[in-house]
């Protein structure tokens, strides 16, 4: 069973050491450097089996790009939240699901807020949210 600071921390690496260019926070940094994203927690159900077999976790990744040029930074973002391509967060968690960790399965499973606006040290930046949601073996 991997913890959930173990799992937000996979999550990063495994973002991070696939995706060349793009920042990986795992906690929400007083200052981020774009482009970005942000693992931000978002439910834990300790009862996706009986007997505690499974333990299932919600994750938000906040992407953000520069709005300089919104047509370049929506081209950027699109990279990001594409199924697939070298800068696919999606596929990187997909040809990666189990984080480097054992019990563990991760699979991206929305993307929402596509365009949103987001303040980024002082800074006006677009982006999106991509769901992922992370099971892996609970404990009793």
């Amino acid at each position: 069973m991997a913890s959930f600071s173990t799992i937000r921390s996979a999550i990063k690496t495994t973002l991070a050491d696939n995706i060349s260019g793009l920042r990986v926070y795992d906690t929400i940094d007083d200052m981020i450097n774009v482009p970005a994203c942000v693992v931000v927690p978002n439910s834990i159900d300790f009862n996706e089996a009986m007997a505690r077999g499974t333990d299932k976790y919600d994750f938000d990744v906040l992407v953000v790009v520069s709005r300089a040029d919104s047509r370049s930074g929506q081209n950027q973002l699109d990279s990001f939240i594409n199924g697939s391509g070298s800068n696919s967060i999606r596929q990187a968690i997909f040809q990666n699901s189990t984080l480097g960790q054992s019990d563990t399965s991760a699979v991206v499973t929305t993307m929402s807020d596509y365009g949103g606006t987001y303040a980024v040290n002082g800074v006006e930046s677009i982006g999106a949210r991509l769901g992922v949601t992370v099971y892996t073996k609970g404990s009793s």
